[in-house]
């Protein structure tokens, strides 16, 4: 396994700034359901196709941007090329290209779409091609690099998919739309999201719960995700739904053994303290049990309104609780590195679980998961898409709240340390 280096960690800020712009992002689409709650009666809605990109792109996208800024270098020990001003740029556009899509399905508008569509390309592309630099440049034999390199083909995948329906809707080319829609879902949901999530998960569950690693034969069962994609995707087109579905099935048994697996590891760690984190990990894995059988009897099932639960909960579930999760792990983590390579003065610091309330940790993430559930219930009792909504909005905008205050904290400890003179040890034998 590749070992992790802390020396690498770039400085934080970028990442940080990704991070809030993440929460936000999330926080808007569930205000915008919050608005029109009709919205979850079909998939097809202006204002659900709208609140699922401002999640998914100006939310989740931002954060797994920001953390793989981190995650590459320390992880893997591959630089990422640092473009300083470019990588500002990059994050603005990546958000407005995200608002402006949303946009573009509220109110119909072809040019917002177009604009959307250009913004969106020059961010990810750029992006894309800064972590496949990285990726391909040394082409290392373990796991998690190999790893990587998949998750980076699903992503490519995600926004070619996406900007070919771009496409479609400005400048109607002759393309199966409703194949693309599906195709875009699965690679984005799928191979990107959750199979980033297994890389991240590799390294993150083992190092943070000190807890076994996951065995040799689940590194080799997870190359066969972006492979199970593909082979699903075609055998849809050319109508042969046995093989269609046998893949769907191997999917959801690569979901439920994500779940079984890490929940192992969360239980069986060595690390004694029952915090936020260990349970919201619990919660991760539970959940992607329960995923595991919903996206099968929604492969199965005649009523749409199972596909329309199964997005949700893999979306605002599985993609937004563990980043939450996560991020009450990077963000101190980050923050007590940089103070401690700061910190010549060797001055006392807070701890690493003192920096972002524990009891604040556990209220959102309950709130956080909570909403989740609301609202993949929602998809079958509409009457909990306002409630659920609300809630949702809320937990990530106090999660915001939570690690801005911490980052604020963190810069203001910064100056002060870099203030402070180095304090010399005194020479073998001196007082």
């Amino acid at each position: 396994m590749q070992l992790v280096s802390t020396e690498a960690s770039p400085a934080p800020d970028l990442s940080f700034a990704h991070f809030l712009a993440g929460l936000a992002g999330m926080g808007a689409a569930g205000i915008l359901l919050a608005w029109q709650p009709e919205a979850l009666l079909t998939r097809w809605h202006p204002a659900a196709l709208a609140a699922v990109h401002l999640f998914a792109l100006a939310g989740l996208m931002p954060v797994m941007l920001g953390a793989l800024l981190q995650f590459v270098p320390v992880a893997c020990g591959l630089a990422l090329p640092r473009w300083p001003r470019l990588d500002w740029l990059i994050l603005s556009a990546l958000l407005a290209g995200a608002y402006a899509l949303a946009g573009g399905f509220l109110f119909a508008d072809p040019a917002w779409l177009l604009t959307a569509g250009l913004l969106l390309a020059a961010s990810l592309l750029s992006f894309l091609t800064k972590l496949i630099r990285a990726l391909w440049q040394q082409r290392l034999q373990a796991a998690l690099p190999a790893a990587l390199r998949r998750n980076a083909l699903a992503f490519a995948a995600t926004v070619l998919l996406g900007l070919s329906l771009i496409g479609v809707m400005r400048f109607g080319w002759a393309l199966p739309f409703l194949q693309l829609v599906d195709w875009h879902a699965q690679w984005g949901l799928i191979g990107w999201i959750g199979g980033l999530i297994i890389s991240v998960s590799s390294v993150v569950v083992p190092m943070f719960h000190v807890s076994a690693h996951y065995p040799k034969h689940w590194e080799q069962a997870t190359r066969s995700l972006p492979l199970l994609l593909l082979t699903g995707g075609l055998a849809s087109l050319a109508g042969w739904s046995t093989l269609a579905q046998l893949c769907t099935a191997l999917l959801a048994l690569l979901c439920l053994a994500f779940g079984l697996l890490t929940g192992l590891r969360v239980v069986e760690a060595r690390r004694g303290e029952r915090d936020a984190f260990h349970w919201g990990w619990l919660a991760v894995a539970a959940l992607s049990s329960g995923l595991a059988l919903l996206g099968l009897l929604a492969s199965l099932a005649s009523d749409p309104r199972w596909g329309l639960a199964f997005g949700v909960l893999a979306l605002t579930g599985l993609g937004g609780g563990t980043i939450s999760v996560m991020l009450y792990r990077i963000v101190p983590f980050l923050i007590w590195l940089h103070w401690q390579r700061a910190n010549k003065a060797r001055a006392r610091l807070p701890l690493l679980h003192q920096i972002v309330p524990e009891r604040a940790q556990r209220a959102q993430l309950l709130a956080d998961f909570g909403a989740s559930l609301v609202l993949t219930t929602a998809a079958f009792v509409p009457v909990l898409v306002l409630p659920g909504a609300a809630l949702l909005a809320a937990s990530k905008l106090v999660q915001l709240s939570l690690l801005a205050r911490a980052m604020h904290a963190y810069r203001q400890r910064l100056a002060l340390l870099h203030t402070l003179p180095p304090r010399v040890r005194p020479a073998a034998g001196n007082p």
